[in-house]
């Protein structure tokens, strides 16, 4: 939450996106200025009138306006938006906004903390609308008024007169959403989860179809960049879960200046709209200095959707994507499966259309061979090399791990022969306890399970762990597990333990393979530290849908180091229709 001297604080804030090489001067006089200082007392409009605009400046709004113009927004309709108010990033606030315009909202309920502890209760609220750079934001009072109806933990509060949480995001509703009206709410910072609750419940009946729910809500606070780092990606992994207790635990302000907007905004998402998060950007004020800043201020834009099979997933063009696919077996059944042309590009479109063609990194089940002895026993898994070499290709595979129970179904030769074929196609490998080094991103191959027919078990020791371990906080590390058993989509004691012992090395994210179906969630573990995902289950198998079911893992790196994660469901691709 920002301190208690929003006035010189936004007008450095100003001063410093159009000049960054004056922000640490500027942040030099806010700690001369010290934390005490009392916002001037904001002054309500006379009755039916407009609150007067904070900002004057049109230029500010409309150079953030032009930077995200090229940037293609959502092709399906958001429910929610999560948008920084300071304007330091206010190209960000524009991403927000310009991500749900390619459709029409007539009623937007805008999130915000109470900054300077304006309000003498939980929530407030106005029925005054807003005079702005780009134009009048009308209140919708009818709305408001229904929200205050008989409620003594709602205020209306002259407190939006100064108030940028809300102000600084206004300009950007009225250029994008012209017509829509607005309510406005300010949260205190005294409240807790059963507030939060009441609010979400009171809510509730004032969103349609055509509502919008925007967070106002500026990220980690007061923290020096590494320290900002660690506190957003626990706050990344905690949205990826989507768990509102988890949420409930965040700290204001390491984590989050109004923890309430993120929880009342989720809890709105899931209840009404079945929707979920996806995160599209992530930065510090750090980023925008070439100087140190002591204390940093990190901001988030998050969008909220029911993202199905066509979504285009927009992106900002600064951030890398990676997508994490589970068992992959182009032999037995598949081979034939693959190479029926009905099946053939159905599949692969289908799959492209969920990557973009983005770099993807499968667990491949089995042995590249030239020939595939008709003789091979079931469950010994040989496959064609030009065909799965072709396959590899086709969906852009950027690595291939190699640490499973079937890799080395025919020996070390067997292996050194997948090993040949694929480093002759020039498609990445890495087995037990190797790394897989990406830009931004390394996954290290690890298997609890031996050779396929055997009893060797629990092969994954200290040793091996102790890979994950990276000198440089900078790159996010993600443990590719083969674990568990097969058909069983929950962790048992020892995957339990694992996972404690790879959290303790500081990995990143745990991403399991073969049970052959998949557990279908995010965990944030550690308040955050970690996030989990048991198993992706099945990609390219031959197995129904009634036996299994596979999801792909997304990825999307930030520039500062932090990364999201979401799930996207798989339909079982042997399924196929002919």
């Amino acid at each position: 939450m920002s301190r208690q001297i929003s006035p010189v604080l936004i007008q450095l804030g100003l001063a410093a996106a159009r000049r960054l090489l004056a922000l640490i001067a500027a942040l030099a006089v806010l700690v001369s200025l010290g934390v005490g200082s009392r916002a001037a007392e904001p002054a309500c409009p006379p009755a039916g009138g407009d609150y007067p605009r904070l900002y004057s400046d049109w230029s500010l709004f409309d150079k953030a306006i032009a930077e995200v113009a090229s940037y293609e927004p959502s092709n399906e309709r958001l429910t929610g938006i999560t948008s920084p108010h300071h304007l330091l990033a206010s190209h960000l606030v524009a991403l927000g906004f310009r991500a749900a315009s390619g459709f029409r909202y007539k009623r937007i309920i805008l999130l915000a903390p109470d900054h300077f502890f304006r309000s003498d209760k939980p929530f407030a609220t106005t029925t005054h609308g807003f005079d702005t750079a780009t134009g009048r934001v009308a209140t919708d009072a009818a709305a408001v008024r229904q929200l205050l109806d008989g409620r003594d933990w709602i205020e209306e509060s002259c407190l939006f007169d100064k108030e940028h949480g809300v102000r600084a995001l206004l300009p950007f509703l009225h250029h994008y959403f012209p017509e829509a009206s607005v309510i406005p709410v300010a949260i205190s910072i005294k409240t807790r989860r059963a507030d939060w609750e009441r609010m979400a419940e009171a809510l509730a009946p004032l969103v349609d179809g055509e509502t919008l729910i925007v967070q106002s809500t500026d990220f980690s606070h007061y923290l020096p960049h590494h320290v900002a780092r660690r506190f957003d990606q626990q706050t990344l992994n905690t949205i990826a879960s989507g768990s509102l207790d988890a949420i409930a635990g965040l700290r204001q302000p390491d984590h989050a200046d109004s923890a309430g907007a993120l929880y009342i905004q989720t809890a709105l998402q899931r209840r009404l709209f079945g929707a979920a998060p996806l995160v599209v950007a992530n930065e510090n004020m750090q980023q925008y200095s070439a100087g140190h800043i002591e204390e940093t201020t990190s901001y988030l834009v998050i969008l909220f959707g029911r993202f199905g099979p066509g979504f285009n997933n927009p992106a900002e063009g600064k951030e890398r994507f990676y997508y994490l696919a589970g068992d992959t077996m182009f032999g037995r059944a598949m081979t034939r499966f693959l190479l029926d042309e009905r099946h053939s590009e159905s599949v692969e479109n289908e799959i492209l259309a969920l990557t973009k063609s983005r770099p993807l990194v499968v667990n491949l089940e089995g042995v590249l061979l030239p020939n595939v002895p008709e003789a091979l026993e079931h469950m010994t898994l040989g496959m064609p090399a030009e065909l799965a070499v072709d396959w590899l290709k086709r969906l852009n595979v950027a690595g291939v791990g190699l640490a499973n129970n079937h890799s080395m179904d025919l020996g070390d030769a067997g292996y050194a022969e997948t090993l040949g074929a694929l480093k002759q196609a020039g498609i990445p490998a890495f087995g037990q306890g190797e790394a897989l080094e990406l830009p931004r991103l390394d996954i290290v191959g690890l298997t609890d399970i031996g050779r396929n027919g055997t009893d060797a078990l629990d092969l994954i020791d200290p040793p091996l762990l102790d890979r994950l371990v990276r000198p440089d906080a900078l790159r996010p590390v993600v443990a590719f597990v083969h674990w568990g058993s097969e058909y069983v989509a929950a962790p048992g004691p020892r995957e339990r333990m694992l996972t404690d012992e790879m959290r303790l090395r500081a990995v990143s994210a745990i991403v399991g393979a073969h049970p052959h179906v998949a557990s279908g969630a995010l965990n944030a573990l550690g308040g955050g530290d970690t996030l989990e995902l048991y198993s992706l289950g099945n990609f390219l198998f031959d197995q129904t849908a009634e036996r299994s079911s596979g999801s792909l893992l997304e990825i999307r790196v930030f520039e500062q180091g932090t990364f999201f994660a979401r799930l996207i469901p798989l339909p079982a691709f042997y399924d196929t229709p002919g």
